[in-house]
């Protein structure tokens, strides 16, 4: 099957934004240029209009650790709800979403890319939908991030709707592994300073 300049220029341009992240991350740069870097590489590689990392432990549920709008995903925050009880236990008065379970088992638990491709995919499964819709946000990927089997956190782009409906969930997923130890450091860093 051969390609078009097109696609071939496309996946240069996927491939050079990813060995610049790597050589960020093999340089050991300090914590605000690897978030940026990151950030970077998913904008060209897939775009969004906000871009979140969440850090999940079962002691202290999800921590936002990065976000390119902390006035709608303020950074700290942290879920009630540990990872795999979140269909149990709302966030704040609001019962949680319909879709909330199978979001916990697909992202959390199997690994899985999870997308919602319009705004009501959205509301099926974040408690914050309508700070979504209203920053005219439609789309989402979420991607986990791994380590020895185990969901870590999670790269969660969003834009407006059918954004991410061609997306290549294994370019998500390569950017997810290259950050692992980077966003697992920050994670255990945040808990420390929570603990003093």
């Amino acid at each position: 099957m051969s390609t078009s300049p097109q696609q071939s220029s496309r996946a240069e341009q996927h491939l050079t934004s990813l060995a610049q992240l790597a050589a960020k991350l093999h340089a050991n740069s300090n914590d605000a240029d690897l978030w940026r870097a990151l950030d970077r590489t998913l904008d060209e590689v897939f775009g969004h209009a906000l871009f979140t990392v969440l850090a999940f432990t079962k002691q202290s549920g999800a921590t936002r650790l990065y976000s390119t709008n902390t006035n709608l995903h303020p950074l700290g925050t942290r879920n009630k709800s540990p990872p795999g009880n979140h269909e149990k236990v709302p966030i704040g008065n609001a019962p949680p979403p319909a879709d909330r379970a199978a979001w916990v088992q697909q992202v959390l638990v199997d690994g899985q890319i999870w997308r919602g491709q319009v705004r009501e995919d959205l509301k099926a499964a974040f408690e914050d939908w309508e700070q979504l819709w209203e920053a005219d946000l439609g789309s989402v990927m979420n991607i986990p991030i791994r380590l020895s089997g185990s969901t870590i956190g999670s790269l969660n782009i969003l834009d407006e709707e059918h954004k991410y409906d061609a997306a290549e969930f294994e370019l998500g997923i390569l950017v997810a592994q290259l950050v692992a130890a980077f966003v697992d450091r920050v994670a255990n860093k945040t808990a420390k300073k929570k603990t003093m």
